[in-house]
Parts: C-alpha cells; sequence; structure tokens
C-alpha cells in the first residue's frame, strides 16, 4: 500500500491491537502493532508429559501474552481476521520443527458455536499449518455434544468429554496432527486422540496455539 493511502486509511479507520489494543497501522503483521508481534516465539516449545495417547505436543505461546489475546479477540469478538494472523505465524514457527506427519485434523467445536461465530477457529489454524507443513487437513472429527469447556475443573472436562467426539468418514492412517487453540488440561486432546487412533491413526500428535497450564 501506497505510503500517503496507508496513512489515511489508519487516520480515517484506525485499528487496535489485539494485545496491547494501541493502535495498529495497516501494514503490521495483523493483529498486533509492531511492538507486540516482535515478541512473538519464532518457534514451538514442546510439552513435556502430553496426555495420553498423544506420542508428543507442542505449544506456540502462553495463553497470558499477545496469541492468548488474538485467540480471545477471534473467539469471543467474532474477529475472524485476528485468527487468520495468528494462524500465518503458528503456521510459519511449525516448519521445520515437527516430525513427520501425514494429516492435519483440527478439533471441533460445538455446532452452537460454529454457528454463532460463522467460522471454526481450530479449522483456520488447522489449515494454515498443514499448508505450511505440506499435508493434507481433514475435518476427521466431529463434536457430539457436551458443553463448552471454559470455565470447568479437571474432573469436569473429563466428564463433559465422554464421548463427546467422534471420528467420521473413511479411516484416519498415519501419523496425525491434531490442531487445538488453546491447552489446558489436556483432556480435550486426548479424547480426540483415541478417536482418530480408533479410527486407524498410526500414531497423534498435538499442536496447540496457547497452552493455559
Amino acid at each position: 500500500m501506497l505510503p500517503i493511502l496507508s496513512a489515511l486509511v489508519d487516520l480515517v479507520l484506525p485499528t487496535r491491537c489485539a494485545a496491547c489494543e494501541g493502535p495498529r497501522r495497516v501494514e503490521e503483521p495483523a493483529p498486533w502493532c509492531a511492538a507486540c508481534a516482535a515478541g512473538l516465539p519464532k518457534g514451538l516449545f514442546p510439552l513435556t508429559n502430553p496426555p495420553e495417547p498423544l506420542r508428543g505436543a507442542w505449544v506456540y505461546a502462553s495463553y497470558g501474552g499477545p496469541v492468548g489475546a488474538a485467540i480471545r479477540r477471534g473467539k469471543y469478538g467474532q474477529d475472524e481476521a485476528a485468527l487468520q494472523g495468528l494462524a500465518l505465524v503458528m503456521a510459519e514457527a511449525s516448519r521445520g520443527r515437527l516430525p513427520r506427519l501425514d494429516v492435519v485434523v483440527p478439533v471441533p467445536q460445538r455446532l452452537s458455536a460454529s454457528l454463532k461465530r460463522g467460522f471454526m477457529p481450530t479449522a483456520i489454524l488447522a489449515a494454515a499449518v498443514a499448508k505450511a507443513l505440506g499435508v493434507p487437513l481433514r475435518h476427521a472429527l466431529r463434536r457430539q455434544g457436551g458443553q463448552a469447556q471454559a470455565g470447568l475443573n479437571a474432573e469436569a472436562r473429563r466428564e463433559n468429554l465422554a464421548a463427546a467426539f467422534d471420528a467420521r468418514g473413511p479411516l484416519v492412517e498415519g501419523r496425525v496432527l491434531l490442531i487445538d487453540d488453546v491447552i489446558t488440561t489436556g483432556s480435550t486432546a486426548a479424547s480426540c486422540a483415541r478417536e482418530l487412533l480408533c479410527a486407524g491413526a498410526k500414531e497423534v500428535h498435538l499442536l496447540a496455539a496457547a497452552s493455559a497450564r
């Protein structure tokens, strides 16, 4: 964008950083200002002792920083662009830092949440990661019910997820990378992994955008 046009857009349609709420210029990496974007991780962080039956697990960042702010803005503010911006940097950080994988699968969300937002956050993240890794994206899981996980303790999360997910379509074979937006106790990822393994997956790994552990 030409400098004079960029300045006019900033003046007429000011945008805000998803993390600090300060002004963000249109040419800066969405959804953060330059200062917040400079602090984003360049790689992934492995999780020690991932919940069974996950073979491995990684996170991009902490939920308390700019990444968590982008997730909240996307999920609760219906800001799809914020999640698309996060998806791009997370996908770039995943290049060359994960084991060999055959397919990427997003953690599904409740149908009511998808209809309310008009998009599925984990699908946005998964599509970008699959493209970066050069492997296919498959919506191989469906959510059958249950309430939202936010605000539930570990025991309540496990009970809420009992029979909450189901594998659909043909068998999911090979090494699967499961994509979630936030990992807290790991109950959601573990439940999804069990279904994928029953559907034929050789092993299941997890990549989450943020950790709230």
